[in-house]
């Protein structure tokens, strides 16, 4: 991983076989990002993805072999239990000619060449609690 900031704009290359999750929350800890918004381009492999059931109240996830364009990646920073805690969402496209989309919550991906990702850090600090009626750890505003 390659990364460079001014003040709270932070571009980070992340380097093939990185886990996207863990080394973009690994950052945020180094660097005291606490709350912040972030944008992705590039390309992974070894996808975990998935969707909430609100009546089940749990996660989905399947695996999804093979290589994606990360066509579009969304997500944001904000602490759980005092720990930066990475909430991400992506739209993958299949490298073939196919070009078949999927688009979910991301709960584990590999960089298969490269991530690009923009992360701008937010003056608003941010933290998850969990809510009894939804079963999830939601934003607090």
């Amino acid at each position: 991983m390659k990364a460079k900031s001014n003040g709270k704009t932070h571009i980070i290359a992340l380097d093939r076989g990185d886990n996207v999750i863990e080394t973009i929350t690994k950052y945020c800890a180094e660097k005291g990002i606490t709350s912040g918004v972030f944008t992705g381009i590039g390309a992974v492999e070894r996808v975990k993805i998935g969707y909430y059931d609100l009546e089940k109240r749990e996660y989905f996830f399947r695996d999804e072999p093979g290589v994606f364009e990360v066509a579009s990646m969304n997500g944001n920073v904000a602490l759980v239990d005092g720990k930066p805690f990475i909430h991400a969402h992506a739209v993958l496209s299949r490298c073939d000619e196919t070009l078949e989309c999927i688009g979910a919550h991301i709960k584990e991906a590999f960089v298969a060449v490269t991530l690009e990702v923009f992360l701008t850090e937010t003056d608003i600090p941010l933290r998850r609690e969990y809510d009894e009626n939804i079963g999830l750890k939601l934003l607090q505003i």
